[in-house]
């Protein structure tokens, strides 16, 4: 076997760290391979030369990296990358403690293996992998684990079930059942109640991680937001799918497949707000044709909503592909200037903004790093959108503004994923803050409103129809009534090929192949 007994010790510690998979029958048949006795040469250097890329490709699979399937799909997506954002991936597989860790494994196999036969160790040790799997299956079936009461559990409160590859995949198909017949139903206000306007504003990469990670997570914005959903879950990493949802949130949460299928048209939020009485508009500080975000906005809007583009606004910085990303309150106040103009009594507007993306540079800024880079970006947007709400008070207009992340940014990274990668929706990344602010003329401030039960888009949907059907203008605490029994939603986030489904206090996440497996949160940051 050689030099890869130490490949194989070497996936064994990152296994076990918790930083890799593992595949027993395919690391078996590669050690098979590798270790068997060849009396020519010729076939000695034949399977080297075949070994190594199968060794390459092996670590691959067992690594929690996106399926070589996906990363040809989006081949063309990641060329449009600056060079400068591309490097500074490539530092992010850097671990300088993992790296010691290997370091001085790899001294110790050369001390070691002219002396003991290594290839006999590397084999137990592929074998300890079932093994271990097995005594935790057993630790986990001896107590079970209680079903959560929540909809979509796989069984009733007070149920107990093993946590058995069938057994959450039966929770998962249970759990999207469940939400399928959910839906909210508009209706117009009432004929005497106060105009109001519908601002929603969708924001790419803020998730509550994030804010921690770089100590936001008490910025005066948040304290101002009349209600906040603490425990919110996107469900998605990535922002077209995240569009999608949220387009649709007048309904019940689907799968990931489902986003790019036809829907019912009562779940798209925008053309129920345009059937309530509301003129809908849809702007972005973006151009949105990377991953052709706009058009999965365009598709899923369910109604012809006027785009308000504005090439007056001001560029704030520019993306990782270098397209121009334009100030949050220049593009909200000139928008909103426009508004005031506007006959219609109503309006409902969508805005995407993407200023927290990863690898966005600020002009004429050089950051340290990508934590001070989201630090400084970070407190631009909610400083921003803080003076958009004065601008909106000012007015005296009455608005309702909705601030819904679409995922987090992943700025602290954890075992599984460098920082920046979101191809496994983990809680880190997908558990976010939404704040709603009523703004005008009629509604009383009260003391901050929190919801601390587990919420999804649907809750979101929910607080809007019940703001428009219950007049919050009217004076009273009207939002208190319309936040009261939001409905709630298991945490299960998905993408094309991974999903995450919180199961107690733990976090169980399908791989692409099919398997289950515990998601370790934990992060070396």
């Amino acid at each position: 076997m050689g030099f890869w007994s130490f490949y194989f010790f070497a996936k064994l510690l990152l296994y076990y760290r918790g930083d890799i998979g593992f595949h027993v029958l395919y690391n078996l048949g590669f050690a098979a391979l590798t270790a068997w006795p060849l009396q020519r040469r010729w076939l000695r250097v034949t399977r080297q030369v075949l070994a190594v890329p199968l060794g390459i490709s092996l670590l691959y699979y067992d690594s929690f990296l996106p399926p070589i399937r996906r990363v040809l799909a989006t081949a063309g997506d990641v060329m449009t990358f600056s060079g400068a954002y591309l490097l500074e991936l490539a530092a992010r597989f850097f671990n300088p403690h993992v790296a010691l860790v290997l370091a001085a494994l790899l001294l110790a196999w050369l001390l070691l293996a002219h002396r003991l036969r290594m290839a006999t160790f590397a084999i137990i040790g592929i074998l300890t992998v079932p093994a271990v799997g097995a005594l935790q299956q057993l630790r986990v079936a001896a107590p079970a684990v209680a079903a959560s009461g929540a909809p979509g559990a796989a069984a009733a409160a007070g149920a107990s079930v093993a946590l058995t590859d069938a057994s959450l995949s039966e929770r998962l198909q249970a759990f999207y059942a469940s939400e399928a017949p959910r839906r909210v139903r508009f209706t117009p206000p009432p004929a005497d109640s106060a105009a109001f306007d519908v601002l929603i504003v969708h924001v790419c990469s803020l998730a509550w991680d994030d804010l921690q990670y770089v100590g936001a997570q008490d910025h005066a914005l948040l304290k101002r937001f009349d209600l906040l959903l603490r425990n919110f879950n996107t469900a998605a990493s990535y922002s077209g799918p995240a569009a999608i949802r949220v387009l649709r949130s007048a309904c019940g949460q689907t799968s990931h497949a489902a986003l790019y299928k036809p829907d019912p048209p009562e779940c798209h939020l925008l053309a129920d707000l345009a059937a309530a009485g509301f003129e809908p508009h849809w702007t972005m500080n973006h151009d949105g044709h990377f991953g052709d975000f706009v058009g999965d906005v365009r598709a899923n809007l369910g109604v012809a909503a006027r785009q308000d583009v504005d090439p007056g606004a001001r560029v704030a910085m520019h993306a990782f592909d270098g397209s121009p990303i334009y100030d949050d309150y220049d593009v909200l106040s000139r928008w909103w200037q426009k508004r005031q103009a506007l006959p219609a009594a109503r309006v409902a507007l969508f805005y995407n903004t993407v200023t927290l993306h990863d690898g966005n540079r600020i002009d004429g800024y050089r950051p340290a790093n990508s934590h001070d880079s989201y630090q400084r970006r970070v407190t631009m947007f909610l400083d921003d959108v803080g003076r958009f709400l004065d601008l909106v008070a000012q007015s005296g207009r009455r608005a309702v503004v909705v601030m819904v992340p679409e995922h987090g940014a992943a700025v602290r990274g954890d075992r599984m994923q460098i920082s920046g990668l979101r191809e496994i929706p983990t809680p880190a990344i997908t558990l976010a803050p939404v704040g709603v602010k009523l703004i005008g003329p009629g509604y009383a401030a009260q003391p901050q409103r929190a919801v601390e039960t587990p919420t999804a888009l649907l809750a979101v949907a929910q607080l809007l129809e019940n703001l428009i059907a219950d007049a919050p203008f009217a004076g009273g605490d009207a939002l208190a009534a319309a936040a009261a029994n939001l409905p709630q939603t298991d945490a299960v986030s998905e993408n094309e090929q991974t999903v995450l489904m919180r199961v107690g206090s733990d976090y169980q996440m399908r791989t692409p192949d099919g398997a289950w497996t515990r998601y370790d949160t934990r992060s070396d940051q």
